[in-house]
């Protein structure tokens, strides 16, 4: 006769689960790879040691190579060991004790208290990496995400704890993205491109384009800020995001998403700057990051000595209205540096920087030089 479990019974096995599960996997469970064992060969120094099982699902042993442990037990483990060791021991005694298990990594975000990177066994399950992450009534069980590369899986955690779907509660594989909403979200905007973590975001009603860029980790240095857009069901054409008034808390760009929302940010373009005149190195540079005018003369090798007049830098910039009237500012960078170096301009792609060169110096003894050789105009 079989007997159903009472709910409480499994809530109570499960959180066993969660808080022990090392003791669970010491006690019988079957090895997985990954796992930590604790190998002894009675006489054996140098085979006696910890071994890792790999991904051949064993652990590979002199003189033997591989033996496969994936599936047993600890004693049926050392009964596997001791078999392969009998093709050059004699009687070998093993014994086989269960350290540690295999770890992989995964992330966790929405609402939960500490969102972020989470260990895990490998073989866990959702509900431990959740119980690592720490949450409480404000999540929303039913409506667990999980990102795995471009597949999205969403689960019902509360229907595997009240017993409903034993299978909700899936294995986790290094990389997975959990998404933990909170019972007040409407739904998830998708977001794409240059961000710290790419994928599907829970948001509640009203959520702007700064909230969820938080929840996404902000961009990456390589990310083109002035091309970010939401593409939204119904509109022909994706919303420009205006990022800097947007991320400074101008409600005018920093705009409401709607659950359903793609927001790209695209990766920056190659772009470049010039530097000439006089400079150790002039020529055109790769404009990878924010670069001062004195960041962007120091990457061409800086000011040649005795040469390069920093009172008089030009820059010369194309403007968006006519590219082909470029605008030609003249700067005192010496002055700028010496009183308030922030003052001084970012480069732009595409600026062109020409730092002025010195007039040579005549002296007395180079000035007679110069006449000395037409001398005979002197004569009277």
């Amino acid at each position: 006769m079989r007997y159903a479990l009472p709910k409480y019974t499994l809530i109570a096995a499960v959180l066993l689960g969660l808080c022990f599960p090392g003791r669970l996997a010491a006690d019988g469970a079957r090895l997985a790879v990954g796992d930590i064992i604790a190998v002894v060969v009675e006489g054996e120094k140098d085979l006696s040691m910890n071994y890792e099982i790999n991904d051949a699902g064993g652990i590979n042993l002199p003189m033997v190579n591989l033996v496969k442990l994936v599936g047993l037990n600890t004693s049926d483990a050392a009964a596997a060991i001791s078999k392969a060791l009998e093709k050059t021991l004699v009687n070998p005694q093993v014994t086989v004790t269960y350290m540690d298990r295999g770890k992989l990594q995964v992330f966790v975000v929405g609402q939960v208290k500490k969102p972020g990177v989470v260990e895990v066994g490998i073989g866990d399950k959702v509900l431990q990496a959740l119980a690592l992450a720490g949450y409480d009534d404000t999540a929303d069980l039913s409506r667990v995400g999980i990102r795995r590369g471009d597949e999205v899986i969403t689960v019902n955690l509360a229907k595997y704890l009240s017993g409903e779907d034993l299978n909700a509660n899936v294995a986790l594989k290094s990389g997975d993205t959990i998404v933990v909403p909170n019972v007040g979200f409407v739904g998830s905007v998708l977001v794409t491109g240059q961000v710290g973590k790419v994928g599907a975001i829970p948001v509640s009603k009203g959520a702007t384009f700064r909230e969820v860029m938080g929840l996404a980790g902000g961009v990456t240095v390589d990310a083109d800020t002035e091309k970010i857009t939401v593409k939204r069901e119904g509109l022909a054409d994706p919303i420009s995001i205006n990022y800097k008034r947007a991320m400074d808390g101008d409600p005018s760009a920093d705009i409401a998403l709607q659950p359903g929302d793609t927001m790209y940010v695209p990766e920056n373009e190659t772009s470049y700057y010039t530097v000439m005149g006089g400079v150790n190195r002039p020529g055109q540079y790769p404009l990878k990051r924010k670069l001062t005018l004195s960041e962007a003369i120091g990457e061409a090798g800086g000011p040649d000595v005795n040469v390069g007049d920093m009172h008089k830098v030009q820059l010369v910039r194309r403007t968006t209205a006519d590219s082909s009237m470029p605008v030609t500012s003249v700067i005192d960078l010496e002055a700028i540096l010496k009183t308030k170096p922030s003052d001084q301009p970012l480069v732009d792609r595409g600026d062109v920087v020409v730092v002025g060169v010195h007039k040579p110096k005549t002296n007395v003894w180079q000035a007679l030089q110069s006449i000395l050789p037409f001398g005979w105009l002197l004569r009277r």
